[in-house]
């Protein structure tokens, strides 16, 4: 069933889940590889499961409320990613 709201609320709907998804996606990327750095590759995976388990159940969230809300979720999530990798690249010596 698809919710009708206004444009502008399926915009910021989507944006600001994106934007969250996103940046917690991205920000436990960082335990994910240390999980498989330190030898415990059954965490890791756990933790991988997990986070795309969670971007899934939110985009299919933004699907159920319409178009404009999952485009609008893509592309909050992309730009959580390159802020969070533009972080990590200037704090690494």
């Amino acid at each position: 069933m698809t919710y009708h709201l206004p444009l502008a609320a399926q915009i910021a709907i989507g944006v600001s889940v994106g934007l969250a998804a996103g940046a917690i996606h991205f920000s436990t990327l960082h335990w994910n590889i240390r999980l498989l750095v330190t030898g415990t590759p059954a965490k890791a995976l756990g933790l991988q499961l997990l986070r795309l388990a969670g971007v899934v159940v939110l985009f299919g969230i933004l699907a159920k409320l319409g178009a404009w809300p999952l485009l609008c979720g893509a592309a909050g999530l992309l730009l959580a990613r390159s802020v969070i990798l533009r972080r990590v690249q200037v704090s690494t010596p």
